[in-house]
């Protein structure tokens, strides 16, 4: 299963959901961060070339 790429605003909007809050940055420039000095988008083209190391219970069936 793939996972789908996330903008910047729907990368903001997952931390929140997380409890990530913007106290000592404010969301605009996190969102600036995100945009111009990231490598996330680089970084998550790769995932799908390695496998995924199971955790937890999980693990057992390996």
């Amino acid at each position: 299963m793939s996972k789908k790429l996330l903008t910047s605003d729907e990368l903001i909007e997952h931390m929140k959901q997380k409890g990530i809050t913007f106290n000592i940055v404010d969301e605009k420039k996190a969102k600036n961060f995100l945009e111009e000095h990231n490598y996330y988008f680089k970084l998550a083209s790769y995932r799908k070339n390695y496998n995924k190391i199971p955790l937890g219970n999980e693990a057992d069936s390996i």
